[in-house]
């Protein structure tokens, strides 16, 4: 077990489908919270990199703030991540969990996860960020049909 968390990434990805997971057709957040934040960001699908970091980090400088405030207060409370590809709109692929790495690039690998591993049939990848509590999360959902990245927070 890691030191860093109450519990393994086993019990979390268990936890995360049973709570979270209505139909087995992406992902349910409202269960945690209200959705207190909302950005739609277009993209285009043709440029390998759908998302320029600097670029990002100020459309949705309000989310990242919360994220650094949250790991300054607790740093080895690390958040955990979790990755679904909602394949044709109907079924989820389920790509992992893992703990968020506050000490690397968290946002590129975010952007990369999106950009370089998306969902087969057009259909919509989700990097949903999770705090081990279960207090909050922040949604990155790349929608291929509506060629837009949309970040969501719910507390």
């Amino acid at each position: 077990m890691n030191d860093l968390m109450e519990f393994d990434l086993g019990y979390y990805e268990k936890r995360i489908k049973q709570e979270f997971v209505i139909d087995d057709v992406g992902i349910t957040l409202e269960r945690l919270g209200e959705k207190s934040y909302e950005k739609v960001i277009p993209i285009d699908l043709n440029n390998p990199d759908l998302l320029n970091q600097q670029e990002l980090e100020v459309e949705i400088a309000e989310v990242i703030n919360f994220i650094q405030r949250v790991f300054q207060k607790n740093y080895s409370n690390r958040p955990i991540w979790f990755r679904t590809n909602v394949i044709d709109q109907a079924v989820n692929d389920y790509v992992g969990v893992g703990l968020l790495n506050f000490s690397g690039p968290w946002l590129k690998f975010i952007i990369c996860s999106l950009s370089f591993d998306r969902a087969d049939q057009n259909g919509d990848t989700l990097m949903t960020v999770f705090d081990t509590e279960f207090q909050w999360a922040i949604n990155f959902e790349l929608s291929q049909d509506a060629s837009c990245v949309t970040v969501q927070k719910f507390k």
